[in-house]
């Protein structure tokens, strides 16, 4: 398989899932290219193959190689050039915190405060964590630390945020259930708007679950409205 075009690794608890990721989003595999690629999953021994999530275009593809919707994501949109983001309007609780680089020496944390803030099956690990980053050709990790010195700062939130042909992705926001509705997931979200339009972007990308009304209203509330199109995330059995 052609890491340039599609990653796969397996996934989950359950035996015999191998997950098909497409390396960049805007990615729309060739029907023959498909077919290989379920070939390789064969002979991995995987019994299922299941994606990550899929824009329309692909999805079709997919679709027609005999895959099934799993699961529907409310796709929002940005202009960037419309207005400058809202500023964050919330200070976080209990104590002072700050925006940062997300290292990847964070990850661990990260992965922690991303199982608890989604659960099962929907949580990210560090496997997961590390290929999200590389889901666009350029990519950032940001996140929110409590006050502290150095190593001993502590990680409450983080989003990783990617660009790809001329637009920005907010591609994984979490929020630790201690401290959820403080503010830090809107401060990241104001953050990763704001170097997506230093960087020339014209538009921003965001996704979540259709029952996710938290973050859907974090979303609307600094200008992302729904747009038609859904992703989703299909599978389909091997065997």
């Amino acid at each position: 398989m052609d890491e340039a075009r599609a990653r796969a690794r397996w996934w989950g608890p359950k035996p015999g899932v191998l997950q098909l990721v497409l390396s960049d989003q805007a990615t729309v595999p060739e029907p023959d290219e498909l077919r290989g690629w379920l070939d390789d999953a064969e002979r991995t021994g995987a019994t299922t193959v299941r994606t990550g999530a899929l824009f329309p275009g692909a999805a079709a593809r997919f679709a027609d190689a005999g895959f099934e919707v799993i699961d529907t994501l409310v796709l929002m949109h940005i202009d960037l050039g419309d207005a400058e983001p809202a500023a964050p309007t919330n200070r976080p609780r209990r104590s002072v915190a700050t925006t940062g680089p997300l290292r990847r020496r964070h990850h661990s944390v990260a992965a922690e405060i991303d199982r608890l803030a989604f659960g099962p099956p929907w949580a990210n690990d560090i496997e997961d964590l590390d290929d999200i980053r590389h889901a666009t050709p350029t990519h950032r990790g940001r996140g929110r630390f409590l006050a502290g010195a150095g190593w001993s700062r502590p990680l409450v939130a983080f989003a990783i945020t990617g660009a790809a042909t001329g637009q920005g992705y907010l591609q994984r926001l979490a929020v630790h259930p201690d401290h959820q509705r403080a503010g830090h997931g809107r401060a990241l979200t104001v953050d990763a708007l704001d170097w997506m339009g230093r960087r020339g972007l014209t538009r921003a990308l965001v996704n979540t679950a259709e029952t996710n009304t938290a973050a859907l209203d974090l979303y609307r509330s600094v200008g992302f409205t729904s747009m038609r199109d859904r992703l989703v995330v299909m599978q389909r059995a091997l065997r």
